[in-house]
């Protein structure tokens, strides 16, 4: 099987899907600049370079009916569950999440929106499927600039300026305070989601800080971060002196 996993998940990221089956080739992301050549009335040509435009992708693939049917499927998902997504985002006129992971890290990790997306029964009852995204950009999300050192704070979320230039930390991790935060490509911070980073899934609870070290409640299951701020997942470890179990997904398993 390919060396890399797929997932999808709604905008507000309320649900995270991984793909169970995925093409054999990774799939290809590319973007088009608008460059323009121009030349003056006595002048050679000159090639004006725009910058780089909005990427988009496309696949086809197949999705199981019954993930547990198949040995080789990554994540116990069913095709109906991410085609359900999918649709619904379709149907909100909402963008997708989608992250791509390799052993060398993210691949791609943005929101999309969903340009074409068709799908149909095999005859074993399986699903074919083909899907076209392409890259969406939330005009209304501008950090209004300020020159005040720290946090700041509008109505879409929390941006940190460490400057009196006003620059603010943009689409990395930063410690903070002794508090690790992540922050996205646009400058706001994590807050109250999950993020997937390389082979491992953090959380960002509502005060931004990511959770290490304690128990998250998440849909009505219970999920713990260690002291580097991994989720636990798949297997067992000892907490506070007693021993606990965790499933594929990292949720506890309650006796």
């Amino acid at each position: 099987m390919s060396n890399y996993n797929i997932y999808v998940s709604d905008y507000n990221r309320t649900k995270v899907l991984q793909f169970p089956t995925i093409p054999p080739k990774l799939p290809s992301f590319s973007s088009d600049s608008k460059n323009e050549e121009f030349e003056t009335y006595w002048d050679i040509p000159y090639n004006f370079i725009e910058k780089k435009g909005l990427i988009k992708s496309s696949w086809s693939d197949w999705l199981p009916r019954y993930a547990s049917k198949y040995y080789f499927s990554k994540s116990k998902v069913n095709a109906k569950e991410i085609i359900d997504l999918i649709e619904n985002a379709k149907t909100n006129a909402e963008p997708i999440r989608v992250v791509i992971s390799t052993p060398d890290g993210y691949y791609v990790n943005d929101s999309f929106s969903v340009e074409k997306f068709e799908h149909s029964i095999m005859k074993n009852g399986d699903y074919e499927y083909s899907l076209d995204l392409k890259q969406w950009r939330d005009y209304n999300t501008i950090i209004t600039q300020t020159s005040t050192v720290g946090w700041q704070q509008d109505n879409t979320g929390w941006w940190y300026v460490y400057d009196a230039n006003g620059s603010y930390y943009m689409g990395n991790w930063q410690l903070i305070n002794n508090e690790w935060y992540n922050f996205r490509t646009d400058g706001y911070a994590q807050q109250n989601s999950w993020l997937q980073d390389g082979a491992y899934w953090y959380y960002f609870k509502d005060s931004c800080a990511m959770a290490r070290n304690e128990w998250i409640q998440y849909k009505n299951k219970w999920y713990y971060f260690g002291s580097d701020g991994a989720m636990y997942f798949s297997g067992s470890a000892t907490i506070d002196g007693v021993k606990y179990t965790f499933d594929d997904d990292g949720a506890l398993i309650e006796s």
